[in-house]
């Protein structure tokens, strides 16, 4: 029995989070868009399931906060009050209350919260609202007339709940087979995915090798044939196993609304969010990871790229600011756009507070692009404010979305153009277990390049090569590209022909490169180990791998190498 319900305790908190999860946004859309009934009632929807649930358990703190927002919701549906900043502020109050009742209640830690508090706040709401509600329709008809054509035609009636029930879209009411399967249990069946692939590679390896020694044997066939279709079946796996990880980054940015709201109205800045891309999909891992980020970013634009309407109208600008966040995928990448249309970042008081700082001296300053320049707000610590606040602090944040990031095998990059805004550009694999890459010797090592960031392997001529300003560069199809030795970046003896060496033509993000390597030795499925105690971002190694013919190779991060080349230029 005790079993049982533990299950239908562990329902009911999965379902009160899913509530409390959607009730953010739909707050901030209602107070963007007034009385919408559509969204006032699915609002009270779902508080009143939450209610209706933890009665039946016997959970009373969450039934007496939603009890009490609820009642002021029925007032709001059935027009009595008018949704105000006030309210909105007092039920989002109500709703993170919620939200700590009900992770107590997933931690059986037997904390009790004092709710006292924020019950005295919504009766404290409602009483006010109602008042002010009474007092309007007080006034004097004479007054109320010039306002009637727009406010009152066609009259509003807002529906009952007998009424709503009926306009339900049928396809909301259909069944969906769905399993709760915990997430241990998946990764665990990733880690054998992956461990499998590692066994196909060996096998497809010797099964070559013994095709190529005894030719037209009927058992080496057998196994060839047999290993052909392990090939297949593996990809399957893999694939399937992948999607079971996949998830929507609704689940990030769904907080993000709300967030945005408050941190406008703590800043006196008007801000509409506008998100794009919220159904794209990204492994579980980016999931839980990336929030952290995306918080950082959001709030550094808020707090020091959108400047205040009365800044703004000084500009020429609409007085509301507005910050983009639009996710897509682009080849076997996922990109996060986080665009502000504010001030921009100065790249003279990044680089004054940078020397001041004694983080770089003047004639390294001079000598610096633009590029490096920006990264700079990447180091600890670093800020241009000289004044600290609670919302982005003294440049706390920044570093952490650059690590966070680089955990995800990912990278970051800045645009930014004085007075028109900033875009803070996320780039991330789409699946951070199993990928596509390409072999290269380098000296005596062979090391493994992920395939997403190379765009074509060339042969060239010594003499294809030539120097501008001391930089090796070649020439693509009419455009001028950077050249590095990957034997002197990763200081390795160079074995390779003088006179013909291959070149990765390589993409990471806006920036093009090539990259020479002594030979290629082509494309293979890498399963990505993490090497504990390494930072990608500053020896350009994301990890390591077994090859099939059962060698350790590290994995090149080329976003990492590609700062370290390409910061001072």
């Amino acid at each position: 029995m005790a079993d049982e319900m533990d299950e239908i305790i562990n329902e009911f908190i999965v379902e009160a989070e899913e509530i409390l999860e959607q009730l953010d946004p739909l707050f901030v859309e209602l107070e963007q868009k007034g009385q919408d009934p559509e969204i006032i009632n699915e609002i009270f929807r779902g508080m009143h399931t939450l209610k209706g649930a933890a009665g039946f358990l016997g959970f009373q703190d969450v039934v007496d906060v939603a009890h009490r927002a609820e009642t002021i919701l029925k007032k709001v549906r059935e027009g009595e009050i008018h949704i105000s900043p006030e309210i909105t502020d007092a039920i989002l109050k109500a709703t993170d209350t919620l939200r700590l009742l009900i992770s107590h209640i997933k931690a059986k830690d037997e904390v009790l919260e004092n709710i006292q508090p924020v019950l005295e706040l919504l009766d404290k709401t409602l009483e006010k609202s109602s008042s002010e509600q009474l007092k309007e329709a007080e006034q004097p008809e004479t007054e109320q007339k010039p306002e009637e054509p727009l406010s009152e035609e066609p009259e509003t009636k807002i529906p009952k709940a007998e009424d709503i029930v009926t306009q339900i879209p049928k396809e909301k009411e259909k069944e969906v087979s769905t399993l709760r399967v915990d997430v241990e249990r998946i990764d665990k069946v990733m880690d054998l995915a992956g461990e499998i692939v590692l066994a196909r590679n060996r096998l497809l390896n010797l099964s070559n090798k013994l095709e190529a020694k005894y030719a037209g044997d009927e058992h080496v066939e057998g196994l060839i044939e047999t290993t052909s279709f392990l090939d297949r079946v593996t990809s399957d796996l893999q694939l399937a196993v992948m999607k079971m990880r996949m998830q929507p980054l609704q689940k990030v940015f769904v907080k993000f609304p709300r967030m945005v709201r408050d941190l406008a109205r703590a800043l006196n800045k008007e801000v509409d969010l506008e998100i794009i891309g919220e159904d794209t999909e990204v492994d579980k891992s980016v999931i839980e990871h990336i929030g952290d980020p995306l918080v950082h970013i959001i709030r550094n634009s808020l707090d020091h790229g959108i400047e205040t309407p009365e800044e703004r109208e000084l500009k020429g600008k609409s007085p509301k600011g507005k910050i983009v966040i639009n996710a897509y995928q682009k080849g076997t990448q996922i990109v996060i756009d986080i665009t502000d249309d504010g001030k921009g970042i100065d790249y003279e008081a990044v680089k004054a507070k940078a020397i001041t700082k004694g983080l770089i001296t003047l004639e390294e300053a001079e000598k610096m692009s633009e590029e490096a320049i920006i990264n700079l707000i990447f180091l600890p610590g670093f800020s241009t404010k000289d004044v600290s606040t609670e919302v982005s602090g003294r440049g706390v944040g920044m570093d952490v979305v650059k690590s966070n990031v680089a955990k995800l095998n990912g990278y970051v990059e800045i645009f930014t153009e004085k007075d028109k805004g900033t875009t803070f550009r996320i780039s991330l694999p789409l699946t951070l277990a199993i990928i596509q890459a390409m072999m290269v010797q380098v000296g005596n090592e062979i090391y493994a390049i992920p395939q997403s960031m190379i765009e074509e392997t060339l042969r060239i001529s010594i003499n294809d090569i030539k120097e501008v300003t001391g930089q090796k560069v070649l020439t693509i199809r009419d455009r001028v590209l950077p050249l590095f030795l990957l034997n002197d970046i990763l200081g390795a003896p160079d074995n390779a022909d003088n006179d013909r060496k291959y070149v990765l033509v390589a993409s990471v993000g806006d920036r093009k490169f090539c990259i020479s390597v002594e030979s290629v030795l082509g494309q293979e499925e890498i399963v990505i180990k993490t090497i504990n105690g390494i930072d990608s971002e500053e020896c350009g190694i994301m990890g390591a791998t077994i090859t099939g013919d059962g060698k350790v190779v590290l994995i090149l991060d080329l976003a990492g190498l590609s700062r370290r080349v390409l910061t001072i230029k």
